[in-house]
């Protein structure tokens, strides 16, 4: 058996199709786990003005998507922001915006499987199960293990799964909504669309908005399909906006019914609680339903992870092959296809990291400081990728100021007002996910200046454009033979 024939040397070309590259785009939103966290975390600053959040934090996220989406009219590849961001400003930022989504998606998934600890830990005293505190290492081990298993046996068949959980997802959360607002016992009203009603009025709303924009922005995962997507640049955009279409609407309804059934003027008691919108769930359907939505959840979180690892499997594929990271975590399975190698590490490496916060700062700090290390990873990523987007116009054919330039520069003042009222006031454990993400990054700026005295282009832009749907030829038997010498 020849090498090539052992072990391929390329992701599947048109692997996956438009509902695929939507599934990816759905399932990173997570939109039970969401109603479950994120919308609670916003309630906590927007109060009874949550609807309103959500309706200027849905306008926020189109904001969020149209740097991934100009990119991907003209580049689709596998490192995705790393890409974008390398094709426009050069490696080393590159290379930092690909380091800067690795930390976002290896921290969210390290985040869900602790908050998988967590939701057992709230759900097991209605059922009489005191948890003891030693079984939360166990479920953050064993909850890595069904993400791990569907990334690892192949990209379409982890996401003919995606299609289907999203909209079961979303069908669940339009039913509730529906019980919910048509209630005899509902009072429907306008007023939850008054700023007045967020905690400190104007300011409270626009923090809020922007945790729910967050919330809501998790469709750009799909550019990572860039290299097995079938015309991968068309169907990027179309599932961009149409992913981000579906979950904005979906939560102004879901963000609605949950504030008039829990009551608009009650709502600090909403963002008090450990998990409000399952007690909603049990007022409205009862105890049988709540443990079907927690079930359902748990579903969600997986979908989440499933989406996270393909994301930085991606990123840690095209950087492996790059030589800049470990060569083993570029194999490719020959049967499956998949990055196994870095799907196995991923996984490890996020299992390390919830026992490790869990161990130091306990069970409900390690899920915040995990998750605002996500966050921050998120801010910066996005930076960069505006900055991108901002010189980009330069290569293109035609320069539109709003897209290339209005757009972009609203999102970077965006990002730095969510910088700032995220860790403003710094307090601890929360001021550790800053100084964590910043210095990864620092790091990362050091570790690429070291390759650069060794070779000129560490980011190899033929390696970004084999991981690509850009390639204009097939490669050489050349290149063939040295990608698989850099995968062995």
């Amino acid at each position: 058996m020849t090498r090539s024939e052992s072990q391929p040397s390329s992701l599947p070309r048109n692997a996956v199709n438009f509902w695929h590259v939507l599934a990816q785009g759905l399932i990173s939103n997570g939109p039970l786990a969401s109603m479950v966290a994120a919308l609670t975390a916003a309630a906590g600053y927007a109060l009874g003005a949550l609807p309103l959040a959500y309706l200027l934090g849905g306008l926020m996220v189109f904001l969020w998507i149209n740097t991934p989406y100009q990119f991907s009219k003209k580049l689709a590849g596998a490192g995705g922001m790393a890409y974008f961001v390398g094709r426009s400003m050069g490696g080393r930022w590159g290379y930092l915006a690909g380091v800067a989504y690795v930390v976002y998606y290896a921290a969210l998934l390290a985040t869900n499987i602790v908050f998988f600890s967590l939701l057992v830990q709230s759900v097991a005293p209605q059922l009489g199960w005191n948890m003891p505190a030693q079984m939360a290492y166990v479920f953050t081990i064993l909850f890595v293990i069904p993400s791990t298993i569907l990334t690892y046996l192949g990209v379409r068949s982890s996401l003919n799964y995606g299609v289907i959980t999203a909209l079961v997802e979303m069908v669940m959360l339009l039913i509730l909504s529906a019980v919910i607002i048509f209630s005899p016992h509902t009072v429907n009203t306008a007023a939850v669309y008054h700023p007045a009603l967020a905690a400190h009025g104007i300011s409270g709303l626009a923090v809020g908005a922007l945790v729910a924009s967050f919330g809501m922005s998790g469709s750009t995962a799909a550019v990572y399909l860039g290299a097995e997507a079938k015309t991968a640049h068309r169907t990027i955009r179309a599932a961009l906006y149409l992913a981000s279409g579906l979950v904005v609407l979906m939560f102004i309804i879901v963000s609605y019914s949950l504030t008039v059934g829990w009551g608009y003027l009650h709502m600090s008691q909403f963002a008090q609680s450990s998990i409000p919108g399952l007690l909603i769930v049990q007022h409205y359907l009862g105890l049988k339903a709540e443990l079907l939505f927690v079930l359902f959840v748990l579903n969600s979180l997986i979908g989440m992870n499933v989406a996270s690892t393909i994301v930085v499997t991606r990123i840690t594929l095209t950087f492996a092959h790059s030589d800049l990271w470990p060569k083993f975590l570029g194999r490719i399975h020959p049967k499956y296809q998949t990055p196994y190698a870095a799907v196995l590490t991923v996984g490890a490496v996020a299992v390390l990291a919830g026992l490790l916060a869990e161990s130091i700062l306990g069970l409900s700090n390690a899920f915040l400081v995990l998750i605002l290390i996500a966050t921050m990873g998120e801010f910066l990523g996005h930076a960069l990728g505006n900055v991108g987007l901002l010189k980009f116009y330069d290569r293109s054919a035609r320069y539109h100021v709003i897209a290339f330039g209005i757009l972009p520069a609203l999102s970077l003042v965006l990002i730095a007002f969510g910088v700032f009222f995220t860790f403003y006031p710094p307090i601890v454990p929360a001021v550790y996910a800053p100084i964590i993400m910043m210095g990864s990054l620092v790091l990362a700026y050091f570790h690429y200046g070291y390759h650069l005295r060794k070779r000129s282009q560490p980011l190899s832009e033929a390696v970004l454009l084999h991981f690509s749907s850009d390639h204009p030829e097939p490669l050489t038997e050349f290149e063939e033979e040295k990608i698989e010498v850099e995968a062995e």
